[in-house]
């Protein structure tokens, strides 16, 4: 007699069983690695936005200022960093952007969940003069931490008093 070919219930079922545990197991650890992904990504490109702002304001040899912007063209009262940012020459050294202020480069919100926030002097903004320093509206020095905040871990930018940021882990609860 001649079987035909093709899997028995019970082989069928003990694949089925082996694949649900494979899944179960790597599953997770993809969506981990989307949020790290994620949250890489928005350091980075924070990162280089500061870059930006330290390079422009050295090439132009004037005040080049990096705020918090929900709109893409003005500065924003409230709300953390993730809602996006702006780059603009700061002619009135305001460290907010007027009328009129040539803007550099405008920064897209950030997805998945990333919350940045700055402690008190980067709350807002940070801006940079001719030398590559970062300073105050008043001209006071300014060096803070910003946070960046994800799912499972964080990152914090910090700036120094000769505005150079660095990263390290954590900051976050």
């Amino acid at each position: 007699m001649r079987r035909e070919a093709g899997l028995t219930l019970v082989e069928l079922l003990v694949t089925i069983a082996v694949l649900g545990v494979l899944l179960g197991l790597g599953v997770p650890r993809f969506g981990n690695w989307a949020d790290d992904a994620r949250l890489v990504t928005a350091t980075n490109r924070f990162v280089s936005a500061l870059h930006f702002t330290r390079s422009e304001a050295i090439r132009r040899n004037a005040r080049v200022t990096l705020c918090n912007s929900a709109d893409g063209t003005t500065c924003a009262a409230d709300g953390g960093w993730e809602q996006g940012w702006i780059v603009f020459v700061d002619t009135g050294g305001t460290g907010e952007r007027d009328e009129g202020e040539p803007l550099l480069a405008v920064g897209q919100a950030v997805a998945g969940g990333i919350a940045i926030s700055g402690n008190g002097p980067v709350r807002r903004y940070v801006s940079y003069v001719g030398l590559g320093a970062t300073r105050r509206a008043n001209g006071a020095l300014q060096m803070g931490t910003l946070s960046l905040c994800g799912a499972r871990e964080g990152r914090q930018i910090v700036i120094s008093r000769t505005g150079r940021p660095r990263l390290q882990h954590g900051g976050c609860a």
